[in-house]
């Protein structure tokens, strides 16, 4: 005769409880998706421009697929796709670095480690770094498909539709800044213009390609450079985000927050507002902000 442990009522109790805890927490994951794509039933897109500092982090996401545009310079990302990706989902479709300042770079390093990344985008540069070398080692190790991120290249990702604007291909500079790789994002009527830490020097090149947008993440910080009035005018963003936290640099500067508004920009910024999500439908969009 087989005999089973007697198992107390009040251990009982407590499996029933976790079982059904997680079954709700499942079941209000599922209902969270639903209820995101409004009454189409159709998934919005939600950009998320992640408070980390001084540094930048962006997750786009539609549905089950998501877009992570460098990682903030330490881990905490990674509680930051714990909050947004259901309990399910391990995968990452497409991970860009816009340039190799750790800034943007070191989360990447943990995502990698946690997370299935199916395609990687990136412009290889020369830089000197541990940070650096380590990402290209983890890279190869992942298997991802590498893609070479310079002007011309396009792809279409869940209904979105992402556009390099720059580098041109071999572009070289000493400022690692100038080579951040400068995504144009589309998603029906609603465009997107995302500057790595792309300054003066850079926007002058692609100015004659830039398109009309409705958002515009602010390169570097919002520092003095990183801003070019021509480009802006052509860009003509309702918003701009700056991801940027407490530093010695002054950033954003005066000038730069200055022509925003003078422009008739919305400026969010994360030290002030904590995390910006900006939500669409392809055709209206709205934001919300965690403080």
């Amino acid at each position: 005769m087989v005999s089973f442990p007697i198992i107390p009522e009040k251990t009982k109790n407590k499996l029933i409880f976790c079982t059904l805890s997680a079954t709700l927490l499942l079941i209000l994951w599922a209902l969270s998706f639903r209820v995101a794509g409004g009454s189409s039933g159709k998934p919005l897109l939600t950009i998320s421009f992640y408070d980390v500092g001084q540094g930048d982090a962006i997750l786009i996401a539609k549905g089950e697929t998501q877009i992570l545009v460098d990682g903030g310079p330490n881990d905490e990302i990674l509680s930051y796709l714990g909050q947004d990706l259901p309990p399910w989902d391990r995968k990452i479709e497409l991970m860009v670095l816009t340039h190799p300042h750790a800034d943007h770079l070191t989360g990447l390093l943990s995502v990698l480690e946690r997370y299935q990344v199916e395609r990687i985008l990136f412009y290889p540069v020369v830089y000197e770094t541990k940070g650096y070398h380590k990402f290209l080692k983890e890279i190869e190790d992942e298997g991802a498909v590498i893609l070479k991120g310079e002007n011309g290249v396009e792809m279409e990702v869940s209904e979105m539709s992402l556009r390099v604007l720059w580098p041109k291909k071999g572009f070289s500079d000493t400022d690692i800044n100038n080579t951040s790789v400068v995504l144009a994002l589309k998603f029906k009527e609603f465009d997107v213009l995302l500057l790595g830490d792309a300054e003066r020097k850079a926007q002058i090149s692609f100015l004659s390609i830039t398109p009309d947008i409705e958002v515009l993440k602010v390169a570097h910080q919002g520092s003095w450079n990183g801003v070019y009035e021509p480009l802006l005018r052509q860009a003509s963003p309702e918003v701009a985000v700056i991801s940027v936290g407490k530093n010695q640099y002054g950033h954003p500067h005066h000038n730069t927050l200055r022509l925003l508004e003078q422009l008739g920009a919305t400026v969010l910024r994360t030290d002030l507002s904590g995390t910006i999500k900006l939500m669409s439908d392809g055709n209206k969009f709205w934001y919300d902000t965690a403080r």
